[in-house]
């Protein structure tokens, strides 16, 4: 794996744990109060004892999980979809709550998984793992460039961009009050258009610029072959269309889940 690869896979991480979570405040211990000692109660009407100074507390709402609960985690079983909401109602997302959608879904066991599955799949007579060569090291560094690959793109368009646009990373599935062909269309075009966190809409320009960051970034440790315009332009484009792929099967993975649910 290139030199740089760790280190640039470790940065989104770093920075990630350096955000404080939303609404955290520092609490400081109440002042100590001093009780005056009560006259002993009359036998038989004393209340029962409770330790000094203990109260009951209620626990706070686990509202980062209530703002998530409409993801899949998974669609097709196997690709992480926690940027998914299947909810009609919208919820806005807090920055804490943005930051835990990515975590989710950029270190997900089973995407981990599939995302080393494909890279062994991108291997060629010509140029062997990606440009890289043929053997296990060419392999892990087939896998390291496309993990580092989506960990920039994910990091910088489905969090931090949006977070300082005020814009909502996640993909809003229209569902069945609509015709296929609308779906569809509604489902490509959510590539460019996106959620602010007001509820209205708006030009994607957090995913947009995580999409190109991530594909110029990529310049510093694909094959010396692969570091032009050319090949920028190109991963640019696939990684748009990867998306817009994504939202589709997002948006009928409902329908598909219904009917292997009828025939198994």
């Amino acid at each position: 794996m290139n030199s740089l690869q760790p280190v640039l896979l470790a940065l989104p991480l770093l920075a990630a744990l350096a955000v404080p979570a939303a609404g955290q405040r520092i609490s400081t211990p109440p002042p100590q109060q001093t009780h005056a000692v009560a006259a002993p109660a009359a036998a038989g009407n004393a209340p029962p004892a409770t330790p000094a100074g203990r109260k009951q507390q209620a626990k706070p709402p686990r509202r980062a999980k209530a703002a998530l609960a409409g993801s899949p985690k998974h669609i097709f079983f196997v690709i992480p979809a926690y940027n998914v909401d299947y909810r009609h109602k919208f919820v806005p997302l807090s920055a804490h709550e943005k930051l835990l959608e990515w975590e989710q879904g950029a270190y997900d066991p089973i995407g981990l998984a599939a995302g080393a599955a494909e890279a062994g799949l991108e291997h060629s007579h010509t140029d062997g793992f990606c440009g890289y060569g043929s053997g296990l090291d060419s392999y892990g560094k087939c896998y390291g460039s496309a993990l580092l690959d989506s960990t920039i793109s994910g990091f910088f368009g489905d969090y931090l961009f949006p977070r300082w646009l005020h814009q909502d990373p996640r993909y809003f599935r229209l569902g069945r009050r609509a015709g296929f062909g609308t779906r569809i269309w509604y489902a490509l075009s959510r590539v460019f258009i996106a959620r602010t966190d007001s509820g209205g809409w708006t030009f994607a320009s957090g995913a947009t610029s995580g999409t190109v960051l991530a594909a110029v970034t990529s310049n510093l440790y694909y094959p010396q072959n692969e570091r032009n315009t050319g090949h920028t332009l190109s991963r640019i484009y696939w990684d748009l269309g990867g998306t817009a792929i994504f939202n589709v099967e997002a948006e009928f993975w409902p329908d598909i889940k219904h009917k292997l649910g009828k025939i198994f």
